[in-house]
């Protein structure tokens, strides 16, 4: 089968620099879908529902979507037909809520723009987006419903819904709309069409997880032109190479090896040079794992130093590898006391394994 998504991944590297972060941006590009499984879901989302009932009722179709050309003649069609994504699967059931979630990644920081369309429905005609997702009882929804002609947030705890915050508005049926949603640390804000916006809400209760499309009961409605900038989430490990780093940062390397989520394996869990990460431990690494031990190697240009990374017990749970540009009359105990240095900066800020390598 087909790849229903092309994904998009772009590193910008002038993008939020004070944190020593990267921003990125996720595009979800129907356009070479096939048709002929419409009910397969698009790669990396995954059926659930809130409420009562069974998730189900996605799936990829064409619809008439504005051309992105100019006409050419005043009789020309100003309408294309596109795969877009759409909930045709609702029943009748007042507490009945479909979401498609995409699983790959989990948004701390993020934009999300998308277009969607209420096409019917006898009980609900609402489209809208979940997200900060724990699971499906626990999440923030922002949705439009053009049968009430309302926009509104609620909160989910517990599958509990929390009072409505929002706008009345005139949301036609069987038109185009674009939501926005903007979170950044406890601040949201949300908007449609760009002109119906709620005021930002402040809340504590999520600072991550996965976005969803969502939809009510019997409601038919249509999504398309997905977008996400975000800023990824970094793990503990990460974190702390990155400020070790920057504090010393005249390193001709430095590695972190550590067993990542759900691996048995050691790899390289964090680097100065990103394309490092998830490369096989050194048999360095290993022997100082091995042997909860400090080992040393030396080349003509430079020394390296490799040290356990302890847990709170004092076992290893890792290990750290300094790699030292040599200087005239540089001994092997000099560079072990600059690379205890950089150790020193970094075992203090992790205790455990399981936090090192969670986002």
């Amino acid at each position: 089968m087909r790849k229903l998504i092309t994904r998009i991944v772009c590193y910008c590297a002038g993008l939020a620099v004070a944190a020593g972060l990267q921003a990125a941006e996720l595009t979800f590009n129907l356009s070479r879908t096939s048709l002929t499984n419409a009910y397969a879901l698009p790669e990396g989302f995954k059926a659930m529902v809130t409420g009562e009932g069974k998730p189900g009722g996605w799936k990829i179709l064409l619809d008439e979507v504005p051309s992105f050309f100019p006409t050419v003649t005043p009789d020309a069609a100003t309408n294309a037909r596109e795969p877009v994504i759409a909930q045709e699967g609702g029943v009748l059931v007042d507490e009945h809520f479909p979401v498609l979630v995409y699983e790959d990644e989990v948004f701390g920081d993020f934009t999300l723009t998308l277009k969607m369309k209420m096409v019917s429905g006898e009980m609900a005609q609402m489209a809208g987006v979940a997200f900060r997702m724990q699971d499906e009882k626990n999440y923030y929804v922002v949705r439009a419903s053009a049968s009430g002609n309302t926009f509104r947030f609620y909160k989910y705890v517990d599958g509990l819904r929390s009072p409505a915050i929002g706008e009345s508005a005139e949301i036609a049926t069987n038109e185009w709309h674009e939501l926005k949603v903007e979170c950044r640390g406890n601040k949201i804000r949300c908007s449609l069409n760009e002109e119906i916006v709620i005021p930002e809400l402040t809340d504590l209760s999520y600072n991550k997880g996965l976005i969803g499309l969502w939809t009510k009961s019997d409601s038919v409605s249509y999504f398309r032109d997905i977008h996400i900038d975000f800023t990824p989430r970094q793990t503990q490990a990460e974190m702390v190479v990155q400020a070790a780093l920057k504090r010393f940062d005249r390193l001709e390397d430095l590695k972190m090896f550590a067993r990542p989520e759900g691996g048995d394996e050691y790899v390289v869990v964090a680097a100065k040079s990103p394309e490092d990460i998830g490369k096989p431990v050194s048999e360095g690494a290993k022997n100082c794992i091995r042997d909860n031990a400090v080992y040393t190697g030396e080349t003509r240009r430079s020394w390296t130093v490799t040290m356990p990374l302890l847990d709170r017990n004092g076992d290893p749970m890792g290990a750290v590898t300094v790699v030292l540009k040599k200087f005239f009359g540089q001994t092997k105990k000099n560079a072990l006391n600059r690379g205890r240095a950089v150790m020193d900066r970094i075992q203090p800020r992790v205790t455990t394994a399981e936090e090192l390598v969670t986002k």
